[in-house]
């Protein structure tokens, strides 16, 4: 084994012990009086419970469960939570509680980020093994772990992004099925009821959300806007608005359905075209490759076989 790569598990090791002694000391603190209430009482008393809510573990894990909480000083500084949970709720990972879906997300950083991190110390020991210098083990393990915490940031985005496309392509059916329960003379909220029931995919899940709110006593208008805000459509942005509307003016509700999904059809049409001629270049490679080579070989091999047989 070379000296490098000895180097390296040394300083591994010494790490793996300071870390191993800051938890230590942090499991040795005094305890508050909270805490030692907490503990008299095995936790029975909820407000002292939601005072502090990681007391029942101690040592790394409890550590741990601090950093990387919504509540922490360097995630409030450094981000929105806000924001974050604008991102989280286009992209369907929310649970209906805050905290919890701002912990889950954390964690979610923290696994990709060591996921990176150990690609990174699998390729710098690599690297030292094959002759490189020993500092290229901290480059790789730095780069592995902001590399993974990029591509979980980026498939969050992806998801939210391909969660859009997805209710912008289910709207004008359920916006037709909608008109059509109201032309027959059903109320908005008996509409939206049956077409959550009937139906699937994520609009249906946000009105299923959206009537369940309803039911438990927020006003229709709101829950309406609170779908709206939840998907992050334009689609149901214009579709929650005109409804809105309508049903201030009283507007029939029936031909402003029909418009909402035959607008949003048309938008979708262009969206198409529009797809087609920026991608044009990409469709003309399965017809250079593929496609006219095949052709070539049909139209010239008859004619080389003949020559062939009448030329000895």
């Amino acid at each position: 084994m070379s000296t490098s790569i000895i180097g390296s598990l040394v300083g591994l090791m010494a790490a793996s012990g300071v870390l191993i002694a800051y938890t230590r000391y942090r499991a040795m603190t005094p305890m508050t009086i909270s805490e030692r209430v907490i503990r008299a009482t095995h936790g029975s008393i909820p407000q002292l419970n939601a005072l502090i809510p990681f007391h029942s573990q101690s040592g790394a894990l409890s550590s741990l469960r601090e950093f990387v909480s919504p509540n922490s000083e360097w995630i409030t500084r450094f981000g929105n939570t806000d924001k974050l949970m604008d991102r989280l709720q286009k992209a369907g990972k929310t649970t209906g509680e805050r905290n919890v879906d701002l912990v889950r997300f954390r964690w979610e950083q923290i696994t990709w980020a060591a996921l990176g991190l150990v690609a990174g110390v699998v390729i710098g020991m690599w690297s030292i093994s094959r002759g490189s210098n020993p500092i290229t083990l901290g480059l790789t393990m730095t780069l592995g772990t902001v590399i993974g915490f990029l591509v979980h940031d980026r498939h969050v985005s992806g998801l939210g992004k391909k969660r859009v496309e997805r209710i912008d392509a289910q709207f004008p059916d359920l916006a037709e099925l909608l008109a059509f329960s109201v032309t027959a003379g059903e109320t908005p909220l008996a509409a939206l009821t049956r077409i959550a029931h009937l139906g699937n995919g994520d609009l249906t899940q946000e009105l299923q959300t959206c009537v369940a709110e309803i039911k438990a006593g927020s006003s229709f208008t709101d829950a309406l806007q609170a779908m709206s805000e939840r998907t992050g459509s334009r689609c149901v942005e214009r579709f929650v608005s005109g409804l809105v509307i309508a049903i201030e003016r009283g507007t029939p509700l029936s031909g402003v359905l029909r418009a909402q999904a035959e607008d949003t059809r048309n938008e979708q049409r262009q969206y198409l075209i529009e797809l087609a001629g920026k991608k044009d270049v990409f469709m003309l490679v399965p017809v250079v490759f593929f496609i006219l080579p095949t052709v070539i070989v049909i139209a010239l091999f008859p004619a080389m076989r003949g020559l062939e047989v009448l030329v000895p």
